[in-house]
């Protein structure tokens, strides 16, 4: 699940790096002598009209990009659903900026015959949410003793505001206001008021 998640939006960083020095943007800040970051080339790639990010695109790698993070920063727990969505919906993406930018199809590069599989295959975004946010629930219910792995849950759904919340970022102040909220017996719409109900083209199902 890291080395998925470390892989895959590093992966994006470098692309759209890529492509806006093929149209001549500088991506070295000249005071800091270092390359911009990742929400830099995300919204440098929004305005040019060669990559043309849109907002679902953008949305998509704010999401995988915070999901990320907290992989890497923190206990973290992303179901097989979501991890599943986010990485079909990133590799639709990527090929597409690749074609968009650089005339080529990532498929010139993969194995002709690729077969994904997974034990547990992803459904609707809004259910699955749904679901994951049952689950966060009941291990919080008295007496579970599983507040670490329903806390690590949280970060997740947290982190998948980003599809519709560009400024998303997951704190522990984030985390005790949604456990609060669900202890209290909040609903879903009232706990996660920027959660995604709907996906973009490139995360509905197949």
């Amino acid at each position: 699940m890291t080395t998925v998640l470390l892989c895959l939006q590093h992966s994006f960083e470098m692309l759209l790096k890529a492509a806006l020095v093929q149209q001549g943007v500088k991506v070295f800040d000249r005071k800091s002598g270092r390359s911009i970051g990742f929400e830099a080339c995300l919204r440098q790639g929004q305005t040019s009209s060669t990559v043309r990010l849109s907002d679902a695109d953008a949305g998509t790698l704010r999401a995988i990009d915070a999901m990320r993070d907290d992989e890497q920063h923190w206990f973290n727990e992303v179901s097989e659903q979501i991890l599943y969505l986010h990485a079909r919906a990133g590799v639709t993406l990527f090929d597409d900026l690749l074609c968009r930018v650089f005339g080529e199809r990532l498929a010139d590069y993969l194995p002709q015959r690729v077969l994904p599989l997974s034990v547990d295959p992803p459904r609707d975004v809004a259910v699955l949410v749904d679901d994951e946010f049952t689950q966060i629930a009941a291990l919080l219910a008295p007496g579970r003793r599983a507040r670490h792995e329903a806390r690590a849950r949280i970060r997740t759904l947290l982190a998948m505001e980003a599809h519709s919340e560009p400024d998303t970022k997951v704190s522990s102040r984030d985390v005790d206001r949604v456990e609060k909220g669900i202890k209290d017996g909040g609903d879903r719409s009232e706990v996660f008021p920027a959660s995604v109900t709907s996906a973009p083209r490139s995360m509905a199902p197949a």
